[in-house]
């Protein structure tokens, strides 16, 4: 049975080849090509990507960059869609859905949302593995992080889940209600293309 990442993996491959390279993302100043070298520095050279974080290190992160950002946005899809090497980590199964299945659903949420004819209309389905997945991982990252940022003690809910609070017990209270994969979207940041309610005390 194909692993949720991997299945992700496939889905944002597939939004990755249907739209142009400068096609708009939800990921603020990222065009789908940047988008597509994300993914693949992240698979194949770690390294780079966290070099040109360090300003010591930014130049060698760029020397290691160079060779990725010099294929075509075709091949950066095909490699996105290959994934990474057998050396990494994530060609397990067991890390590969820990570490991707979140983040590729995500990623593939920021092409297909972002264009100018999507509507809720055509959300996509997921899986009920996947949504569980999310759910699991989210309770523990994305919904927490959300929380202390938005400085509400927050409880989510989501039909089959929840609820769930989080957040410093001091804070004012928050609800906030959907779908897990449109909850997750909203406390990773993607507030406008999410669809859920808020409501504050």
């Amino acid at each position: 049975m194909e692993s949720t990442a991997a299945r992700e993996r496939h889905s944002l491959a597939t939004a990755l080849s249907q739209v142009s390279p400068d096609a708009p993302t939800l990921c603020q100043g990222w065009a789908a090509r940047d988008l597509a070298l994300h993914i693949v520095t992240r698979d194949r050279r770690p390294d780079a990507l966290l070099s040109t974080q360090l300003p010591l290190l930014s130049g060698l992160g760029r020397r290691r960059l160079a060779p990725l950002e010099a294929l075509s946005y075709d091949e950066l899809v095909d490699r996105v869609a290959e994934g990474p090497g057998r050396w990494s980590p994530s060609s397990r199964r067991v890390v590969n859905d820990l570490m991707n299945s979140a983040e590729f659903y995500i990623h593939t949420e920021d092409v297909l949302r972002a264009q100018p004819d999507y509507s809720p209309q055509q959300k996509r389905p997921i899986s009920e593995a996947l949504r569980r997945k999310l759910w699991n991982q989210s309770t523990k990252t994305f919904f927490a992080l959300a929380a202390r940022k938005k400085r509400h003690r927050l409880t989510y809910r989501a039909p089959g889940f929840g609820p769930v609070t989080l957040g410093r017990r001091a804070d004012p209270p928050a609800y906030i209600e959907g779908d897990v994969e449109d909850l997750v979207l909203w406390a990773s940041g993607r507030e406008g293309a999410a669809e859920v309610q808020l409501t504050t005390d």
